[in-house]
């Protein structure tokens, strides 16, 4: 399991253990630049031997994309099988067992797990927060996290599935474009890339705990701050919150009150799930410890259910990240077009050397005036 952290000592013990009671062998964690006790953390585990500590300076977009490529095949060096690209506040779930037992059961020919994701939802109050984070939202149709078999070319920026993939030497797209209209000869043979087909079974969820009390949010919003990720139009006024004094108004409407859970659990959009608590709690203190039994103890009629709810969320979360990306891509393209346009319609010189611009076209209605007065002064109305 690969974690990219900064300032997470809240959370990152209860990562740790729950994880490890879940299979996971190893954890590669690249830090940037904590200061709130998190590297006690993890230089505890490192001396346990399941915490590889990598240190990574810079700023949060090349920690992004260079940090999490680094860690990603350094996974691949220390000879994993599979890398489950995790965030400190995220808990993967198996439904079959274990998170290990779950990914060896893929067949070898799939290189790439698929998990949708659901959040907790905030609550009043700043203590531990399993005991009282216990409702979280009733599908998991966010964009869905992703874990994939090491490869040593492997390249990401962010872990969900469309932005994991291999290195290329060619990146020549097989058996694309329309028959007849490639310019070239036929590509019916051409070998396609089969380093991360995605696995069709949906055996794993995520469970995301992204605010868990006030001062974890404050903390939150100040690291944001930091970082310039507050910057943009639509978050001025969490800014203007933070520079007043005033999260604390703000946490006031995050958090749900009671009246809002019983609202929620009626209209369907809420559930109360206690099955990570109840594991976390039961999780060993020690590392040699028998983990919690986890989902083995359900009935296969809930695991029955429960999967085919899963892979319907999954579908959909796939389905709609996957459109929306697309989209994404192409309004990049357009704007590309667009400059390319513009810049085609700046000034130029001729071979006097001097400038010239495109007339300014007038409005259509304009237009229409203009030409009757001309036609109609030429005698032709």
């Amino acid at each position: 399991m690969t974690l990219l952290v900064r300032d997470a000592a809240d959370i990152l013990d209860a990562n740790i253990r729950y994880h490890h009671a879940q299979g996971v062998d190893l954890f590669i964690v690249a830090d940037n630049g904590s200061t709130d006790g998190s590297l006690d953390i993890l230089q505890r585990y490192e001396r346990e031997g399941i915490v590889r500590l990598e240190r990574i300076e810079g700023s949060r977009r090349e920690v992004w994309a260079a940090g999490r490529t680094r860690i990603a095949r350094l996974a691949h060096e220390l000879g994993a099988d599979w890398v489950i690209h995790n965030d400190q506040d995220e808990f993967w779930w198996s439904l079959t067992g274990d998170v290990k037992e779950t990914l060896a059961a893929i067949p070898d020919r799939y290189g790439l797990v698929v998990a949708p994701r659901t959040e907790f939802v905030a609550r009043p109050g700043d203590d531990h927060f399993p005991e009282r984070l216990i409702y979280r939202e009733a599908r998991f149709l966010h964009p869905p996290k992703a874990a994939h078999r090491t490869h040593p070319r492997i390249v990401l920026d962010h872990p969900h599935p469309t932005r994991i993939e291999v290195e290329k030497d060619d990146p020549s797209d097989p058996f694309s474009g329309r028959p007849g209209l490639s310019g070239g000869a036929a590509s019916h043979s051409e070998q396609p890339d089969f380093d991360l087909v995605f696995a069709p079974t949906y055996p794993l969820r995520v469970l995301h705990f992204p605010i868990r009390g006030f001062t974890q949010y404050r903390e939150r919003i100040e690291l944001a701050s930091k970082v310039g990720l507050l910057d943009s139009k639509d978050r001025q006024g969490i800014r203007a919150a933070l520079e007043e004094g005033r999260l604390d108004e703000l946490y006031a409407d995050v958090a749900l009150t009671d009246d809002d859970i019983r609202r929620g659990i009626d209209e369907g959009w809420l559930v109360e799930d206690t099955d990570f608590r109840d594991y976390l709690a039961a999780c060993p203190e020690s590392l040699d410890g028998p983990p919690p039994p986890g989902s083995r103890a359900w009935s296969e009629e809930r695991r029955r259910r429960e999967l085919e709810e899963l892979e319907f969320d999954a579908m959909y979360a796939i389905t709609r990240y996957v459109r929306r990306r697309g989209t994404r891509e192409r309004q990049a393209a357009d704007k590309v077009r667009r400059q390319e346009q513009r810049a085609r319609r700046q000034p130029r010189e001729d071979e006097s050397g001097a400038r010239w611009r495109p007339r300014a076209r007038l409005p259509r209605p304009v237009r229409r005036l203009t030409g009757a007065l001309r036609r109609r002064s030429n005698g032709r109305s």
